[in-house]
């Protein structure tokens, strides 16, 4: 998916030039590491993204700049530990807001995510107008609220194509990114696009 991203934006000028501006940002250190990470994370630094990478993260940054996808930061007691310390990092988690229910799979073994991220009642998440702020450097936000649901949860290391890829698929995902003691949930807000699975009865 990220390959066939990366031909259509090398076939627009445009998105070309928009593609090789924000390598250039990644290899320079400009973006705010917090919101890179957000996006995607690996055990080596977005400069060294290739591109195919680097075209999946600036098509979140275009959606959540546009106002196609939305997110909402959730406080937690810290930041990740090593994937396999689950029961660790479930405490952790067990922290975070009581509308939500973050459940990591205890075994991993070939899943699609790291866990899931349910919420049981409406929630407000940021989206942004398409707008310029009155500082003239960030989009307007405004709140759009979100009917109950869920969303794959995934912990440190992410290609930025497979947060990409649930929010494609799944209509969002919850990324608890190592360093960073928040889960950002990222939400699609196009029509149709929020797949969002309930929590099954009975496991509150």
């Amino acid at each position: 998916m990220a390959a066939s991203l990366l031909d259509q934006m090398l076939f627009s000028p445009e998105a070309a030039q928009a593609l090789a501006r924000t390598r250039l940002r990644l290899r320079g250190g400009s973006i705010d590491a917090l919101y890179v990470a957000r996006i995607g994370q690996t055990h080596y630094g977005p400069g060294q993204w290739p591109p195919e990478q680097a075209a999946a993260y600036l098509r979140v940054h275009t959606g959540l700049a546009t106002g196609e996808f939305a997110q909402v930061l959730l406080g937690v007691a810290g930041p990740p530990e090593r994937d396999a310390d689950r029961a660790g990092n479930q405490d952790v988690l067990a922290t975070m807001h009581e509308s939500f229910r973050p459940v990591l799979d205890a075994e991993q073994n070939g899943a699609d995510a790291d866990g899931v991220l349910w919420w049981d009642q409406n929630i407000i998440v940021d989206c942004s107008t398409g707008q310029t702020g009155e500082d003239g450097a960030r989009p307007a936000m405004r709140p759009v609220s979100v009917e109950a649901g869920s969303a794959p949860l995934e912990v440190g290391v992410t290609d930025p194509s497979r947060t990409l890829m649930h929010l494609v698929q799944h209509g969002g995902v919850a990324r608890w990114p190592y360093g960073h003691a928040s889960v950002c949930l990222l939400l699609s807000l196009r029509p149709g696009h929020h797949k969002l699975r309930q929590q099954p009865a009975g496991s509150q």
